[in-house]
């Protein structure tokens, strides 16, 4: 046994580095995110809307999602760098912060409030010729992100509502509930400096300078009211958490009835998409004219269209899946960034964008091109 020991140990330490490298370039994860071209979701697995069961569409709208691979390995690195469908980027500030997890979370909190403002702009684009839809929007205040030194993390979630917070000068209420109390100049450090509240967040900031501990109440998914106590933290001062103001949909008085269906896709780039399959759901005819019709971009309450992420692979997706149409942001600046990078995808994949490749602002627009493809 010494004797084959000996003759095969040389061989085998020249095999020991290359095996290590190759273990190395196939397992460290590196501080990148590798972004791929993903699949079309059939918007109506996401939302049901329960009025005319017979218009049904011949064809069909979708949602466009891409894969994220966060933290891959050099290996997985390198066959991505050479791809002509992937891109690489330097892991974000928001991925370093956060788990997996939370990301996960926090996308599904986006893509929550994303079709039920899908629901209010394309009800209220409806409302005009059919006045017995109805839509009623109530404004809340929820968090939208928390950090890991939040001095009561796992007691709220993302998602829950602000209520109130008990401050240096009196109650602070969220915008949406009484702005007028909060907009106003106040001198909560008695410093001489007139302070000119604007913000949610500078109204809390201006209300908690005299104590390190305040009490938060706040609502959750099962709307049940929770009080906590919250400590800034030494290092940064910050209490730990952001809030987003959201105008979602008050289904008591939105009529007709409307069911979110739960998803594993996350994100608020489905909202165009959400909208369009909504309004045709309530619309007399078919707006798809029989086509596959997919896209990409947020979607406000007041029905603008919104930047999105991950365009090139986004339009190799659409294409490769055969999407008739494929709608893109095209936003009123002088950059109109979406659908010059969209266009500049078409070009290195070979697609031809013309009557193909369609950049709105609005989801009226979309609606207007639909309509005019059944002329």
């Amino acid at each position: 046994m010494n004797e084959l020991a000996e003759k095969y140990w040389p061989k085998v330490k020249l095999l020991i580095v290359p095996y290590l490298v190759l273990m190395f370039l196939l397992i460290w994860p590196i501080d990148y995110s590798i972004y791929c071209p993903g699949g079309l979701a059939n918007v109506s697995d996401t939302v049901i809307i329960d009025y005319d069961d017979d218009n049904s569409a011949i064809g069909s709208f979708s949602t466009t999602y891409i894969m994220t691979l966060k933290r891959p390995s050099f290996f997985q690195f390198i066959v991505a760098y050479f791809s002509s469908v992937t891109e690489t980027y330097s892991l974000s500030v928001f991925d370093q912060t956060h788990t997996d997890t939370e990301s996960y979370q926090i996308s599904q909190l986006q893509k929550t409030t994303s079709v039920q403002v899908a629901i209010l702009a394309a009800y209220q684009a409806i409302e005009a010729v059919k006045p017995e839809i109805t839509v009623t929007e109530i404004i809340k205040t929820l968090v939208s992100d928390k950090a890991a030194y939040l001095s009561a993390y796992d007691q709220i979630e993302y998602g829950d509502e602000f209520i109130a917070l008990a401050g240096d000068n009196g109650t602070v209420l969220p915008f949406n509930s009484e702005p007028q109390e909060l907009c106003k100049d106040n001198d909560a450090n008695n410093d001489d400096i007139v302070d000119t509240v604007c913000s949610l967040s500078d109204a809390i900031v201006i209300n908690t300078r005299l104590l390190q501990t305040y009490t938060f109440t706040f609502r959750n998914a099962s709307g049940e009211d929770y009080t906590v106590e919250l400590t800034k933290d030494t290092d940064t001062g910050k209490f730990g958490f952001s809030f987003t103001m959201y105008h979602l949909v008050l289904e008591t008085e939105t009529s007709p009835d409307f069911t979110a269906l739960s998803s594993n896709i996350g994100g608020p780039s489905g909202g165009l998409m959400t909208a369009l399959y909504i309004y045709d759901c309530l619309a007399t005819g078919d707006l798809t004219n029989g086509l596959t019709i997919a896209g990409t971009g947020t979607i406000n309450y007041d029905g603008s269209v919104g930047y999105i992420g991950g365009v090139k692979q986004k339009i190799a997706t659409a294409y490769f899946f055969g999407a008739d149409v494929f709608f893109m942001p095209y936003m009123v600046d002088e950059t109109n960034i979406n659908y010059l990078e969209a266009l500049a995808a078409c070009e290195e994949l070979g697609i031809n964008p013309d009557g193909w490749l369609i950049g709105v602002t609005t989801l009226q627009e979309a609606i207007d091109y639909l309509e005019g493809l059944g002329e």
